[in-house]
């Protein structure tokens, strides 16, 4: 027997046979081509039909995951069709360079810019560019390159060095166990298909998977852990935890509909916290209380130029629509070096977490500000608007935005455009300077929003993504307890709306400890709402021996 260990990023247990999966190996041909013409038809009939070929993944898709999910692969079309990836492969073609290296070196040398990104969703998304060309080069091969199915009688567990989102949705579901690779991201299209198929898949596992094709093995996809060749006790061991696992995600179903209440009848509101609108299905299918955070950033990152301010009213009110009885917080553009947005000079910066972000962009940009703060109000129409800022550290920041948004409003009313007179500002608590003043922040703010991943990395002075830190973050270091009821002691001394987000929010171990401080909101990422309101409707506040007042 051998463990395994590597990031787990999609719960549940998998025991079945590991069948190695060898992505196609693409023999690029190499060569200067004599007729340009002839090899640009080429490039573009090949195009045609990887486009097509898309088409067909996304309608195959479609049967297995969400619309929203699928929509991934029509993002493929878009990368195959984005002006710079074609214009990079048709100029070396146009330098005699064969099709098949052309669209190889466009597609690494676009893939390489996301490398360069510090948002780990954002660097994620190498692996769509490399998908997408990679689709495209098997079609100039004249070679489909996927196994469509997997070629075993029994359901099995596929191992691979990596896998693109195309072979993920390419395995047949009737023998499809789990997934484990060496390579791999969280925030791949690979990993949340995984998720969204309910597939358990560890990543990031740093040994080869080839030389254990055939073996049994069991997929831990929460201790992100994979068990070869287990012994009898083992395997009984994880059968039954297999079965309590399958219950428990039938008991979290079950959740849904039903309110966040205490078995003492004391509420706390559960919403979800995302960054693009196709997380919208995602947050009601499990059943959030409007939308806690909205990463507004998301708009603004790896483009030319800024969303001007109708391409953000119609974003910010297919959001406010979508939930038109319930609240709705949108952040400030909350980014800084390393996002992709080369047209505001950011410069280059050796600690980014640091430097030029947050707040700091929208106080040295104004009119950025002043746009996305018109748009805000112009759709606060459609529902109940929240504006959080980020990145506070005094109380001059939140002055000078209360005067734009005075000049903002009084701008509309001159042009007779409608806004809402009921939107909320708040305060995103994300640094020990803002946590430290909490209380004359909220002398100023109608709500505060403790974020906990900074406020954590910011404390404790760490970078929460580096993994050779991995054994000193400690998300429940006293510092960040005292930071954290100092926080919200503030916000019910002035009797002000507290929210908390981040990692801290979504840690079951805590939360009766939040609702014994009488938090009112919790923010987290929508997977886990329903194991949040599970917790909350099984504690009984009533009873202090029952909260667990040693976490906080």
């Amino acid at each position: 027997m051998k463990e395994l260990i590597g990031r787990g990023v999609s719960n549940g247990i998998a025991i079945g046979k590991i069948c190695f999966f060898k992505n196609s190996v693409l023999d690029l041909p190499d060569y200067e081509i004599d007729d340009i013409e002839s090899e640009l038809a080429r490039y573009r009939e090949g195009m045609v039909k990887a486009k097509n070929h898309l088409g067909e993944i996304y309608d195959n898709a479609c049967k297995r995951v969400t619309k929203d999910e699928s929509v991934i692969f029509k993002t493929h079309i878009m990368i195959l069709e984005d002006s710079k990836f074609v214009n990079l492969v048709e100029n070396a073609i146009q330098k005699r360079k064969n099709a098949e290296i052309a669209v190889y070196n466009a597609s690494i040398k676009l893939a390489n810019m996301f490398k360069q990104f510090d948002d780990e969703y954002l660097r994620a998304r190498c692996n769509d560019i490399i998908d997408a060309a990679h689709i495209l080069l098997n079609i100039l091969q004249d070679d489909s390159g996927k196994a469509s199915d997997i070629e075993e009688n029994e359901p099995v567990i596929i191992a691979a060095s990596d896998l693109f989102p195309s072979d993920t949705v390419s395995f047949s579901e009737t023998n499809l166990l789990g997934f484990a690779t060496n390579d791999g991201s969280q925030n791949s299209h690979t990993s949340i298909l995984a998720r969204s198929m309910g597939i358990p898949s560890v990543i990031q596992i740093h040994e080869p998977l080839s030389v254990y094709n055939g073996y049994t093995a069991i997929i831990d996809g929460q201790l992100g852990k994979v068990i070869v060749d287990p012994d009898i006790n083992t395997l009984a061991m994880y059968k039954a935890k297999k079965e309590r696992y399958y219950k428990h995600q039938q008991r979290l179903k079950n959740q849904i509909g039903l309110p966040s209440l205490t078995k003492n009848r004391q509420y706390i509101k559960l919403a979800a916290d995302i960054g693009r609108l196709e997380d919208i299905a995602k947050a009601k299918a499990n059943d959030s209380e409007g939308i806690g955070i909205f990463r507004s950033e998301m708009l603004f990152m790896s483009r030319d130029t800024a969303p001007d301010e109708n391409e953000q009213y119609e974003t910010y009110s297919t959001l406010l629509k979508a939930f038109p009885n319930q609240n709705v917080v949108i952040n400030t553009i909350n980014a800084g070096s390393g996002k992709g947005m080369d047209y505001l000079d950011i410069p280059h910066e050796k600690n980014p977490a640091l430097g030029f972000k947050g707040i700091r962009i929208s106080l040295e940009n104004p009119e950025l500000l002043r746009t996305q703060l018109k748009a805000m109000f112009r759709a606060s129409v459609h529902g109940k608007l929240s504006i959080l800022l980020p990145m506070i550290t005094s109380i001059d920041e939140i002055d000078y935005v209360k005067r734009e948004i005075k000049k903002v409003k009084h701008g509309l009313s001159l042009d007779n455009i409608p806004f809402s007179d009921d939107v909320k500002l708040g305060v995103l608590i994300e640094t020990p300077a803002a946590a430290l003043i909490s209380d004359e922040i909220c002398k100023c703010v109608d709500f505060i929003n403790i974020g906990t991943d900074n406020l954590i990395q910011y404390t404790l002075a760490m970078d929460r993504d580096n993994q050779k830190l991995s054994d000193f973050y400690r998300p429940h270091h006293p510092a960040i307890r005292k930071l954290v009821k100092m926080c919200i002691d503030a916000a019910r001394k002035n009797n002000k709306t507290v929210a908390v987000s981040g990692q801290l929010a979504c840690d079951s171990s805590i939360t009766s400890t939040f609702l014994s401080l009488r938090t009112d909101e919790l923010v987290m990422i929508p997977s886990n709402i329903l194991k949040i309101k599970a917790v909350v409707r099984e504690t009984d506040t009533s009873s202090p021996a029952k909260l667990i007042y040693s976490a906080y």
